[in-house]
């Protein structure tokens, strides 16, 4: 022992040339001058701790324990630092963070490193930790190194809601609150696994949106309490959200941070990371047309346009499914932004799978990108069914039957007598109606049209229905026998 309180004194003293009471003072603060030279001790050295939980309700978390050696006579330890450096973490820096003397650190602190270096994500992570403490008389201090450990920790399990609601928008705050009309759409998957929501609604071009965005806590609090604290908002400020960025609940906002779309947009799209609390919001006008894409397309070679005649991110169309598929909103090769399996009836954009292969044979499809959905109606077959049929005694019933036409990709119907003046529709053999139902005119068929096609001359005819096309909607030709 005496040893080591002689080296210690040694030690010491040859560092009191460089130390100073205003170096000490503010030791652990950044410094623009290269750090004072540090001693070893022998028998005095940090070891590693358990791994660590973040938990709620506790506020500090052990960091490292010490080993001691005696001090000299009218030596104390004064305060403790760790330097904290992420494995594995891009472009990972050394952070600085303050300490007990028996190696306890802030749990905010390490909550706002492991949240800056890699995310909310409660998995445990690992840092490279290089202890340093003083050793201080008369109000002079020498740096000791306690040397390198790895300290692991994971960080507070984030609160994840099961649901989470567009407040304000296109509806009235308080009553959106109440009513919840806007609720994000998310997968079967458990939260934790999928903190990932999404949803798309409809608002007047004509001006601005506004809203936030709550959990059932948060609607709640609106309701019963006129508490609007909960919300969550930009990090950005109000208004500045732009298309990315970071969100947090009100309570811990400088404003509301309330999200704001610019007018022109008929439609707002929102996806949140509800691990890293993060945000997309983009407006959007919906196109005319997004594409399946197949092995019954052959993959890219000649994607099947689906029809959306309203703008309002709803189409529709019927092929033949051979295999496993997806959509996507461009022809050709161009497989930017495509939507994929979410589970039963649901799609993604965050380039998952494909959507699996249904039992083979002919299917009535639709989209719907507001919610994310898709749904495939099987069908045997297509009929032509009107009263321009003549001499048919089920004319609005079975009518005509089709037949396929595989290498063409068409259903026909051969010397079929129709009468002017009259109509036709397209329909599967659902008496229902409630599968593929085209009217409208022939050269744009319409999905649950109530106008049905009009016959301008009588006469025979071959008639070709077109549901399989790479650039253009439904369509149906009448050619003259």
């Amino acid at each position: 022992m005496k040893k080591i309180s002689l080296y210690l004194t040694l030690a010491i003293a040859g560092l009191f040339t460089s130390s100073c009471n205003d170096d000490y003072a503010d030791w652990a603060a950044p410094q623009s001058n290269p750090q004072e030279a540090a001693i070893t001790i022998p028998g005095f050295k940090a070891s590693a701790v358990e791994p660590q939980t973040l938990t709620e309700g506790v506020d500090a978390v052990p960091v490292f324990a010490l080993t001691t050696a005696t001090l000299p006579e009218g030596y104390a330890l004064g305060k403790a630092r760790v330097e904290l450096t992420p494995q594995g973490a891009s472009e990972a820096k050394a952070t600085v963070v303050n300490t007990t003397l028996d190696g306890h650190a802030s749990k905010a602190d390490l909550q706002a490193l492991i949240e800056q270096a890699f995310g909310k994500n409660p998995v445990a992570r690992k840092f490279d930790a290089q202890v340093y403490l003083n050793a201080v008389k008369n109000g002079q201090a020498a740096l000791i190194d306690a040397g390198k450990i790895v300290y692991t920790v994971t960080t507070v399990k984030p609160d994840i809601a099961e649901a989470y609601y567009i407040i304000g928008g296109p509806n009235d705050w308080a009553k959106s609150a109440a009513t919840k009309p806007l609720k994000f759409s998310h997968s079967e998957t458990n939260v934790y696994d999928d903190p990932v929501f999404t949803i798309t609604f409809p608002v007047d071009a004509t001006k601005d949106t506004w809203f936030a965005i709550g959990d059932d806590k948060a609607c709640d609090g609106i309701t019963n309490k006129n508490d609007w604290s909960m919300l969550l908002g930009t990090t950005s400020g109000n208004g500045k959200n732009g298309e990315t960025g970071s969100m947090e609940r009100r309570a811990k906002l400088s404003d509301d941070g309330t999200f704001m779309v610019p007018a022109g947009s008929r439609y707002v799209s929102v996806t949140i990371n509800m691990m890293e609390y993060t945000y997309t919001v983009k407006g959007i006008n919906f196109s005319e047309f997004i594409y399946e894409v197949g092995n019954n397309s052959k993959w890219g070679e000649h994607p099947y346009a689906m029809y959306g005649p309203n703008s309002d991110g709803k189409y529709y169309g019927a092929f033949y499914l051979d295999g496993e598929f997806k959509f996507k909103p461009n022809g050709g090769d161009d497989w930017s932004g495509d939507w994929e399996y979410n589970g039963e009836g649901k799609l993604t954009a965050d380039g998952s799978q494909n959507i699996p292969a249904p039992e083979t044979g002919f299917y009535f499809v639709t989209v719907d990108l507001t919610s994310m959905s898709y749904t495939l109606k099987p069908f045997k077959e297509m009929h032509v069914v009107g009263d321009a049929l003549v001499g048919n005694a089920d004319q609005w019933g079975a009518g005509v039957t089709m037949t396929w036409n595989a290498a063409n990709k068409t259903w026909e119907a051969k010397g079929v007598k129709l009468e002017a003046g009259k109509s036709i529709k397209f329909k599967d053999g659902d008496g229902s109606w409630s599968g593929v139902n085209l009217g409208g005119s022939l050269g744009k068929l319409i999905q649950g049209s109530n106008d049905n096609i009009p016959v301008a001359q009588s006469g025979t005819f071959d008639i070709i229905l077109h549901l399989e096309n790479t650039d253009r909607a439904p369509y149906a030709e009448l050619k003259a026998k």
